[in-house]
């Protein structure tokens, strides 16, 4: 598969990828929901009735317009109570009424709360998980289920059974409804497999052809020398815009090209066999300097049969192995991972285990590296980690 070939205006593909994994973005698919009206959602939950008076009314509308972006309440009582010259008892009722809508928290004064809310829509306050989050939410947090099982006198499978549910939580409760505009990945480089070749292509479909009109190349030779004057630096301006762009798909594609030769498993197999490569290497390769890489991949996509990836997550460090190769960082993350997920979870791995197993496997590594990888993959210790069910 050594033959590139360069395809212009390739539009997108539409066929699913080879292979899919965590990693891979979907082009055809909006990343997140359109924006929801919260403070309409929420105002139109509040009821009409005769046990609302005008000062209350006003009250809630006034916490429901200081709710922070997660749900909880940003302003004290006090604040409410003093902004309306009411009594703290009419502040405490409006924000009561509140924490009654959806989505269930909201209101909230603090996570404590937020949680509480949430268990009372299954559990009275006598109950193992309401009594876990009222007294025991820190001992939580630190993963000490061993620890809360004494102080609650219940076996550690009911308490393993309660926490579950409380982690099921939504600790900030606008995240259920508040998402982000549409947006869209586009690649500008795409890769195909074409028999026994690779199709490097420059998709160039998305973005709008840049030309210079020949009305203002025609007028210089008939306009007054001031205007010529004007004319001529601003088609200068024009023709260097052009060359920049021209420019700019040629370092993409050469590239491309250079990933293809460097990286091929990475496109027959995905992450996992991403060889270790620095942008450094990349510029030295192509005899440029390695700012006009940065600049020439920043916010820029590849897709690839595998999926499709931002550019620069395609540059990744390595570390030196028994045998004197170098194993990527990102295949060193995917090893800790499986081992983790594979691990009995009543006897989770300490990150002192990981590195021993690493080690069987040749992959020389400390055990600040593997706690730093872990902790980068939002993965708990091997304490938080422990399951008594």
């Amino acid at each position: 598969m050594e033959k590139m070939v360069l395809v212009k205006n390739q539009s997108v593909s539409s066929s699913p990828p080879k292979y899919k994994n965590e990693d891979y973005i979907d082009a055809q698919r909006p990343l997140e929901q359109d924006i929801v009206d919260i403070e309409k959602y929420l105002m139109e939950q509040i009821p009409f009735n005769n046990d609302l008076s005008a000062t209350e009314r006003k009250m809630l509308l006034y916490c429901i317009n200081n709710l922070n972006e997660s749900g909880y309440l940003d302003i004290s009582l006090e604040d409410v109570a003093g902004k309306f010259d009411a009594a703290i008892e009419s502040a405490e009722g409006a924000l009561q009424l509140l924490q009654t809508f959806e989505p269930v928290g909201i209101g909230a004064r603090n996570l404590k709360e937020c949680l509480l809310i949430q268990v009372s829509q299954s559990y009275s306050k006598c109950s193992l998980p309401y009594q876990i989050v009222d007294l025991y939410l820190d001992d939580l947090a630190e993963g000490a289920l061993k620890k809360i099982a004494g102080f609650c006198g219940k076996p550690k499978t009911e308490i393993q059974d309660a926490v579950d549910y409380i982690r099921s939580l939504k600790p900030k409760p606008l995240q259920q409804i508040v998402h982000q505009a549409v947006e869209y990945i586009i690649p500008d480089i795409i890769v195909n497999e074409l028999g026994e070749e690779w199709i490097v292509s420059v998709n160039r479909r998305h973005i709008p052809t840049i030309s210079i009109n020949e009305y203002y190349s025609q007028m210089i030779k008939e306009c007054d020398p001031q205007t010529k004057e004007y004319l001529q630096a601003n088609l200068k301006d024009a023709s260097i815009l052009i060359q920049g762009l021209e420019q700019r798909d040629k370092t993409l594609y050469r590239l491309a090209r250079l990933l293809v030769e460097v990286q091929g498993e990475f496109f027959e197999k995905g992450m996992t066999a991403l060889k270790p490569m620095r942008l450094k290497d990349a510029a030295e390769l192509l005899e440029v300097h390695e700012s006009t890489i940065s600049r020439a991949i920043k916010n820029k996509y590849i897709q690839t049969p595998c999926g499709i990836f931002g550019i620069q997550t395609l540059f990744t460090k390595g570390l030196l192995n028994a045998e004197g190769e170098i194993d990527s960082t990102f295949h060193i993350k995917a090893r800790i991972k499986e081992i983790i997920q594979s691990e009995n979870s009543k006897k989770p791995y300490s990150d002192q285990n990981l590195v021993a197993l690493l080690n069987k496997e040749n992959i020389k590594i400390s055990r600040r590296t593997v706690a730093k990888y872990r902790e980068e993959m939002m993965i708990s210790n091997s304490t938080k980690r422990i399951r008594y069910s």
